[in-house]
């Protein structure tokens, strides 16, 4: 899922569909955050990777749309005192991060 242009979305831009790369594709790179949405968990996870002729590109890591051959070595830091939230915002409509 990339963003994309959207006349109708309140801020002229939304997410577009999920976008399938042929593998296989090495991870570079990511960055993201778990998040409490209502009393679920909700991750959102952006990742660097590169094909097999060194072309890099990047995007959301979309569950159920990237396996992975072996493993992805991942480092998960917990924030204390902080709430990490995603919640509904009217003015964009969107789902947005919200720390509190």
């Amino acid at each position: 899922m990339n963003l994309i242009p959207k006349e109708d979305a309140k801020v002229g831009a939304g997410y577009g569909d999920v976008l399938q790369k042929d593998g296989p594709v090495e991870f570079l790179n990511g960055t993201g955050v778990v998040c409490q949405n209502n009393n679920d968990y909700d991750t959102h996870f952006h990742a660097t990777m590169c094909d097999a002729s060194g072309q890099v590109f990047g995007g959301h890591i979309v569950k159920g749309y990237t396996p992975t051959l072996t493993t992805v070595d991942l480092i998960i830091f917990e924030i204390k005192n902080i709430e990490m939230l995603r919640v509904y915002d009217e003015e964009t409509d969107l789902t947005q991060f919200l720390p509190k």
